[in-house]
Order: C-alpha cells, then sequence, then structure tokens
C-alpha cells in the first residue's frame, strides 16, 4: 500500500532528543512492478523528485512510483549498509518486509486508540457484520460484508456451496477480515465513536462434518438469539449438505477504538 500519508511531517525530522538529521532507507515501487531502494534525507522531497522524473536513473525509466516502505537510520553510514542489505533480500523478504512496515507504522499513527488483542476480538464478537476482503479470480480486490461468529482465533461464516467468493478463497485462501461496532457520528467533537479490528487469516473450506455441525450452531446462537430451538435445529441439521462454511484461521488481529 501506499505509505505517503504516513510521511514524517517535519522537514528534515531530527532525532528524538538530538539535533543530528535522520537518514531514511526507503523502498518504491516502480509502474513495471519492480522495486527500488534507496536513501535519504527527506523522504517528501525525495519522492517529489523521484515522481517527477529527477531521481534516479532507475525511477526516470520506471514511472510511476509509490512510497511503499521507509525506515529510519542512526546516520549516512548505517542508512547505506541497510540499503545495501535490502537490495540483497530475495522479492519475497521485501514484500514481507514491506507489509510489516506498513503494519507498524499505521499502529504508530494514533497509538492512544490501539486495542489489545482480546479487546480487538471482542469488537469481532459485538459486530452487527464483517466485511471480508480477498483477491478476485483477475487479481483485483474483492470485498463483501458476511454474519460471521468467532470461536477462539477462528472466525465462521456461512455461504453457497459454489460461487464466486468461493472460487477465489480457493485460489487465494490468505484473506482480511475487518469488523466495526458501536459506530455513531458524535458531531459536536467532529469525529465517531467506534471499535473495529482488522485481522489476518487463512480461509480454509469446512469438510468435516462435527466442526461444520457445531460452527452452525455457533452461528445460530448468535445471529438468530430467541428463535425457537426447534427450528434452530432444523435449519443446522438441514444446512449440513446445502451450505458451506468456512473458516478463517486468524493469524493477526490488530484493533483500534474512539470511545469518546
Amino acid at each position: 500500500m501506499p505509505l505517503t500519508f504516513l510521511l514524517p511531517t517535519l522537514y528534515n525530522e531530527r532525532k528524538m532528543g538530538g539535533g543530528e538529521l535522520v537518514w531514511y532507507v526507503y523502498i518504491l515501487r516502480c509502474g513495471d512492478g519492480s522495486l527500488y531502494t534507496g536513501i535519504t534525507l527527506d523522504l517528501q522531497r525525495r519522492l517529489r523528485a523521484h515522481s517527477s522524473g529527477r531521481g534516479a536513473r532507475y525511477t526516470r525509466s520506471h514511472l510511476p512510483v509509490e512510497l511503499v516502505y521507509y525506515e529510519p537510520a542512526s546516520d549516512r553510514s548505517a542508512a547505506l549498509r541497510r540499503e545495501a542489505a535490502i537490495k540483497a533480500l530475495p522479492r519475497m523478504e521485501k514484500l514481507r518486509l514491506m507489509e510489516k512496515g506498513a503494519r507498524e507504522m499505521i499502529k504508530m499513527q494514533r497509538a492512544d486508540r490501539q486495542l489489545s488483542q482480546e479487546e480487538a476480538l471482542e469488537v469481532v464478537d459485538r459486530c452487527e457484520y464483517a466485511f471480508l476482503a480477498m483477491t478476485g479470480e483477475d487479481g483485483n480486490p474483492y470485498c463483501l460484508p458476511l454474519s460471521t461468529v468467532r470461536d477462539g482465533l477462528d472466525v465462521y461464516f456461512h455461504c453457497a456451496m459454489e460461487g464466486y467468493k468461493t472460487a477465489c478463497m480457493r485460489r487465494a485462501p490468505k484473506v482480511c477480515l475487518t469488523c466495526v461496532e458501536g459506530a455513531r457520528h458524535q458531531p459536536e467533537k467532529m469525529t465517531m465513536i467506534y471499535g473495529s479490528a482488522v485481522a489476518l487469516g487463512v480461509a480454509e473450506e469446512v469438510t468435516d462434518e462435527k466442526t461444520k455441525e457445531k460452527a452452525l450452531r455457533l452461528l445460530c446462537r448468535r445471529h438468530a438469539a430467541g428463535v425457537d430451538a426447534q427450528k434452530v435445529e432444523k435449519c443446522v441439521m438441514g444446512g449440513l449438505q446445502k451450505t458451506a462454511v468456512w473458516c478463517i484461521h486468524i493469524h493477526e488481529i490488530t484493533g483500534k477504538a474512539n470511545r469518546g
């Protein structure tokens, strides 16, 4: 994801407690998908130079570019060493570094609103519905709302036996689940009250009949509370053969909230 909006806001941002200028090591994604690594004292100025064709020789011939990762270094020598180390990484390792760095930098933007893992999981429990994001068969993002229920670090949902969603998850099972609870405007403070959680994980179709039955009971218990038990039982048993159940195994979850 582009990180331009996360750039340090001070020109030549200075170290905490000192007057030395901070060097940065950064990675750009070029127009052809290739990655360029460099160093600079001023990320915003350097990015403008790259984008206008006045940057490095490589980026001039591979426009447009977007900033996808950066990290500070103690001095120019340290920045050069880190630049060389990143350049030597295989592409997949660079992508993992970019993904991890992006999440960490986003988390730091409002640390006062960050939730613990337990609190984030509680948001999953309370949300009215969730949004599941995946990679479409054509490579484009695909997102849709779901009714979910959580059991530990597993989140279950039901769907049709076949369809575009199931085809996408079979092809690319890594998914992102976003949950929001209690969202409401607070006009007098120009803000919103909310709790949110973002979970990264792997989607897997539930094929074990006992696990599937358990998941359907949990879904009914959460979304059909108060319905006659016999009706729920009939729904569960009837759905075993004609309803698909999927499980998202959560590998990582983050959350934040503004409680007012």
